[in-house]
């Protein structure tokens, strides 16, 4: 009789394991179909749940180069609106945060105006300056030379006592 007990357990645990597969099956089929966002939504305390997730952990093993490699950047970046952007920019509050001494300590001011020594060509100017100076210089000795010449001629006439021009 023992024997008969056990098959008859045995075939009734198989038939419970098979309508108990046979309802899950179909439970998990009809789930696939259902929208249960309202349903989740209500029953699940959703910042309870992302309280609970250790974001800095799911970062940390986010590969960013891969997802960048997916990104069109030059597509995303054509579609900004920078001057819509920039118009909300405060320049003069950035500006106020800028270490200009700081900026000036890193900047090679001695390359810099080796740069711009090198871009002006200094015997040019010289030259010109010079040519400019030395027209002046002949102007004003020509305009001397002749102011002093009637001066000499006026003396002579008075001590030749020649009536003058």
């Amino acid at each position: 009789m023992a024997g008969l007990l056990d098959a008859v357990r045995a075939a009734v645990r198989g038939a419970a394991r098979t309508v108990v597969h046979a309802v899950l099956d179909d439970v998990f089929a009809y789930l696939a179909g259902a929208d249960l966002t309202g349903v989740l939504t209500s029953a699940i305390d959703l910042d309870r749940v992302l309280a609970s997730i250790d974001l800095d952990a799911v970062l940390a093993r986010l590969d960013l180069d891969a997802v960048l490699a997916r990104v069109d950047l030059d597509r995303l970046l054509a579609s900004v609106d920078l001057n819509a952007l920039l118009a909300d920019v405060d320049l003069n509050r950035l500006l106020a945060g800028v270490d200009v001494d700081a900026v000036l300590d890193r900047t090679d001011l001695v390359g810099v105006a080796e740069k711009v020594v090198d871009g002006v060509d200094l015997n040019s100017i010289v030259r010109e300056a010079s040519a400019t100076v030395s027209t002046e210089v002949i102007s004003d000795v020509r305009s001397g030379s002749e102011r002093a010449d009637d001066g000499v001629e006026q003396f002579v006439n008075r001590v030749l006592r020649r009536g003058g021009r």
